[in-house]
């Protein structure tokens, strides 16, 4: 499966490997990166992505299930230790720990989910 984040339409669409439709998921803010963590027992990670307008509004990351299924959410808009400025990036090749990209804070976060 590929999974795309589109933030300008607050979605994640879901397609086969072939391109065809097959699912979207909602209600998960505005995404702009997503990361599926390695694995038996994947996850996805999706960041809620602030609008250019207001960098600072939302900043929330999710952890889901790979059908959408909300697990968790931790984070806020800021300049502070799990606070974020427009994620633009997530690697999660450990389901534990992540590495966040923000643009507004000019930074990589190592953020522990132990």
């Amino acid at each position: 499966m590929v999974y795309v984040a589109d933030m300008g339409n607050n979605r994640i669409q879901v397609f086969d490997n072939d391109g065809t439709y097959k699912t979207e998921i909602k209600n998960i803010g505005a995404p702009r990166a997503i990361c599926i963590s390695p694995g038996a027992n994947q996850f996805l990670f999706s960041s809620n992505s602030n609008p250019t307008e207001d960098p600072f509004l939302n900043g929330e990351i999710y952890k889901m299930q790979l059908d959408g299924t909300v697990i968790g959410r931790f984070g806020k808009a800021g300049h502070q230790f799990k606070e974020f400025g427009m994620v633009n990036a997530i690697d999660c090749r450990d389901p534990n720990t992540l590495y966040v990209a923000e643009m507004m804070n000019w930074r990589v976060q190592k953020v522990s989910l132990k």
